[in-house]
């Protein structure tokens, strides 16, 4: 009960109890740009950050959004936590009402197998163990397409598609057997909703995810594969997931995706925005086989992720398409244009 938290709790302010928001993945791109959303309101926000982590790497998103983003950290309570130890995690989740799950960890390397399965699977069945034992009012799980079975035919891949049978890569099995935890919960009682979105772009840390993109075709990326998948503003991202933990839907997942562009398509319009010459080569399956075993190789040598593996091998001439007609429907949502994304993504690079 509100009333039995004592005065010296992060939710007691000014001698009212307000609501406890928790968010994991903080840091991230996604948690990033929620975290900007949540510092408009009053309620307290405590950011779940891994031992010895640094509340300062979420400044690569804020940087774009604020003149002085440092001024933003103390609006949180930043909490070093163990996701993985349940005493240390269940110590940091003591007092939430409202729980944003975006911590994730996303790996093409079979290398980091176990790393991911604690991560995206064990750490999210001690959330919900924790969610159902203490009444948690709501948990807003931040999935991923990549747990959404494909649709046959070149058709769009929709929420009744269910989890992939055979998942293509170890992201995408522990994501769908995270989803499985959350289903779990919901059948025992919890409020929650799945959220899968495509591939989220949006200004970030250009080393790393989506962002990564703009920074190889700034310096000059000549090459490109007959992929195809969706792509999604993570402002929309952020905007949707506030606005489910506002409704009462329960019980739910949600693909958010706001177009479907062939590789070439995207690159070529991020290359007009950095007026860069487009990639103008496509490699074949064959020639991406070559350059997945050389990476596999060069990883065991020098011990860093190959950026070719089998799975993103598979991924890079893969021709996959989503649809939110679900979401759209249902909340009367408009994503933004991804012409519009692309262009706010380029111009944050550019500006940086």
């Amino acid at each position: 009960m509100e009333e039995d938290l004592p005065p010296n709790t992060p939710a007691f302010r000014n001698g009212y109890y307000w609501k406890m928001i928790i968010v994991t993945g903080g840091t991230g791109l996604v948690g990033g740009h929620l975290l900007l959303r949540l510092a408009e309101s009053d309620q307290p926000v405590r950011v779940l950050i891994r031992p010895g982590g640094n509340p300062r790497k979420v400044l690569s998103v804020w940087k774009h959004y604020l003149q002085n983003p440092e001024d933003l950290l103390a609006r949180f309570d930043w909490h070093d936590t163990d996701l993985l130890n349940r005493a240390d995690l269940y110590e940091a989740l003591e007092g939430a009402d409202y729980i944003y799950h975006c911590a994730a960890k996303v790996s093409f390397d079979s290398r980091n197998k176990k790393a991911m399965w604690k991560t995206n699977v064990l750490a999210t069945k001690m959330i919900v163990d924790y969610c159902i034992a203490n009444t948690i009012r709501k948990l807003i799980y931040i999935s991923s397409v990549a747990a959404v079975a494909k649709s046959m035919n070149g058709e769009e891949a929709e929420e009744k598609n269910g989890w992939p049978v055979n998942p293509k890569s170890i992201y995408a099995k522990t994501k769908t057997l995270a989803e499985h935890e959350i289903w779990r919960g919901i059948a025992e009682g919890l409020d929650a909703v799945i959220v899968n979105p495509s591939v989220i772009l949006g200004p970030g840390n250009w080393d790393t995810g989506s962002a990564r993109i703009v920074k190889e075709i700034s310096k000059g990326l000549r090459f490109y594969t007959n992929g195809a998948t969706g792509y999604v503003d993570v402002r929309d991202v952020a905007d949707i997931i506030l606005r489910l933990m506002k409704s009462n839907i329960s019980g739910e997942r949600y693909i958010l995706n706001s177009a479907n562009l062939a590789f070439r398509d995207l690159f070529e319009r991020i290359s007009r925005e950095l007026n860069k010459r487009p990639p103008s080569v496509c490699i074949s399956p064959f020639f991406t086989s070559l350059l997945c075993k050389a990476e596999w190789i060069v990883s065991r040598i020098t011990g860093k992720e190959a950026r070719m593996s089998r799975e993103t091998r598979i991924a890079a001439h893969s021709q996959q398409s989503y649809s939110a007609r679900k979401i759209q429907t249902e909340f009367d949502y408009t994503f933004r244009d991804i012409g519009t994304t692309i262009q706010h993504t380029v111009s944050c690079f550019l500006n940086q």
